[in-house]
């Protein structure tokens, strides 16, 4: 990576941005969206100037949340862009005009987590109440929902074979829930503190990494969801992480205002 540091700047929201997604197009192109507790979405081109300066570019500002943003999730095709509010709802937005195309409600609690299906055609959404939804894109219904958590519920997501989701939370398990079954497969006491993210490995989805308060980065089998890694560094919280594209490293964030690479 060599020396890291801010190659070019945006102005950005009236609060504090709670939520960042990438996307890369097929033509190499880089959008990037923000979330924020100033109740809006921006979406921002990432490029390049005539002078090779980094450039970003605010495309739209995605406003109609009545409440705090929590998270933002770009479609795999890149042309739709999912956003959770503490309004209890989601919604789903024009990547390219802007235009809000679909509003829906159903949570009890505020709407924190989303995520996309690797094709697609299911989202998932999950809230402060302790509950997981998943619902269809091309209809917008709700297709069925998880309980289980004892709390919040703060991440949700897909593994690549399509048919399995993590989910996890404020009661430090990581909980497996099964779409054709539509039941629970496994609940794995994962960790000692909120788990802030999860993460399936890319393509084959051999494994599963989780971050934590706890201050630990944590990978599972995704075969028998026994541990094979418990890797520490930061002090304190781990606020963050992903998994690279390769699947052969991993990034983390931490509350020690630092960054960690993982091989």
């Amino acid at each position: 990576l060599g020396a890291l540091g801010a190659t070019a700047d945006g102005e950005g929201h009236e609060d504090r941005i709670t939520g960042l997604a990438v996307h890369r197009g097929e033509g190499g192109g880089l959008l990037a969206a923000t979330a924020s507790i100033d109740m809006s979405a921006k979406i921002w081109r990432l490029g390049e100037g005539d002078d090779g300066k980094k450039t970003i570019q605010e495309l739209h500002h995605l406003e109609g949340h009545a409440a705090r943003l929590s998270s933002v999730a770009f479609h795999p095709s890149g042309k739709f862009l999912g956003t959770t509010s503490f309004d209890r709802t989601w919604r789903l937005w024009d990547t390219e005009t802007g235009t809000e195309l679909m509003l829906q409600d159903g949570h009890w609690g505020e709407t924190y987590g989303i995520g996309f299906q690797c094709d697609g055609s299911l989202v998932s959404t999950t809230d402060f109440s302790g509950v997981v939804q998943v619902w269809d894109i091309r209809t917008g219904k709700s297709i069925c929902h998880f309980t289980g958590h004892a709390r919040r519920v703060l991440c949700a997501e897909f593994s690549p074979n399509g048919f399995q989701l993590a989910s996890s939370g404020d009661d430090g398990t990581l909980r497996i829930w099964d779409l054709r079954r539509r039941k629970a497969v496994a609940a794995v006491p994962a960790h000692s503190g909120l788990i802030r993210s999860v993460r399936f490995q890319p393509g084959s989805g051999e494994y599963i990494a989780s971050c934590s308060f706890d201050g630990s980065l944590r990978v599972w089998s995704a075969r028998d969801w026994k541990m094979v890694a418990d890797l520490k560094g930061h002090e304190g919280k781990v606020m963050g992480m992903d998994v690279a594209g390769d699947g052969r490293s991993m990034v983390t964030v931490g509350y020690d205002k630092t960054v960690k690479l993982w091989r």
